[in-house]
């Protein structure tokens, strides 16, 4: 993701600080049009380099499922700990930066009743992974400087991959996943936006993508032709839902007609 990221901003004639672990796989980018920084985000020195002189940020970085919910402090640490010291040296190093930041649906916890989930609904994060995020967005709003906040649905990425053991979902959920290149879209929308800025916006994939649990799991099943009776779905509901996106598709592209 963030690889796409940093080359659709190249395109539109951004200038682009790449910032990962040093063991991250740092082949490939454009280094006239990146800089290639390695650091942690708990280290404030590294974080120094990253956070000067940049126009906007984007925060990507996470532990994400099922790691953050079976490795809990490893999740605080990345989650909530990072962001807070990346906002610290924001706040010290470049306060006039829009700091946009990757969150996630799963704040509002299980929708049990089935409803859309809107600027209204009340986040209710019931596992240690949507704690995370809720907590890190908290961190974000509180800073009192410039920022977006993107919740993001699960992910529909355009490659085969094998069926899963236990769909995360029930059978008859509503679920409504987007897809990795408007995800993509959605970030880069938001630079040089000042429509969205101390804004939060649910990113899902609008009507088109709107389904149940079973409907989804049959269509990829037949495919790939699987037997749909070998299905397995979690006893639990999982976190989706279908979600009111008129606000984000609104607000976000206004930069997309105005830069592309």
């Amino acid at each position: 993701m963030g690889r796409l990221v940093v080359n659709q901003l190249i395109s539109k004639n951004y200038l682009v600080k790449v910032f990962d672990l040093p063991q991250a796989n740092f082949e490939g980018f454009d280094t006239t049009k990146t800089e290639l920084l390695q650091g942690d985000l708990n280290n404030s020195d590294d974080l120094k380099k990253a956070a000067k002189g940049s126009n906007y940020i984007i925060h990507l970085a996470a532990i994400l499922p099922p790691m953050a919910n079976t490795n809990i402090e490893l999740a605080k640490i990345v989650n909530v700990n990072g962001t807070k010291k990346l906002i610290e040296s924001v706040k010290k190093y470049n306060p006039n930066v829009h700091f946009i930041f990757s969150s996630s649906v799963s704040i509002y916890g299980k929708n049990l009743n089935n409803k859309i989930v809107d600027d209204n609904t009340s986040p209710n994060p019931d596992d240690n992974y949507a704690i995370t995020k809720y907590d890190s967005e908290k961190i974000v709003t509180e800073a009192k400087i410039k920022f977006t906040v993107l919740r993001i649905s699960g992910v529909s990425i355009p490659v085969f991959q094998e069926p899963p053991s236990e769909w995360p979902f029930l059978k008859n959920q509503l679920i409504e996943f987007v897809h990795r290149d408007d995800v993509v879209d959605a970030i880069c929308n938001t630079v040089g936006n000042k429509d969205s800025v101390n804004k939060v916006f649910n990113i899902s994939g609008g009507e088109t993508w709107r389904t149940n649990g079973e409907t989804y799991v049959k269509d990829y099943f037949d495919l790939v032709e699987v037997d749909i009776n070998t299905a397995n779905y979690q006893k639990e509901a999982g976190h989706f839902s279908w979600y009111d996106t008129d606000k984000s598709n609104k607000g976000l592209k206004v930069l997309f007609i105005c830069t592309g």
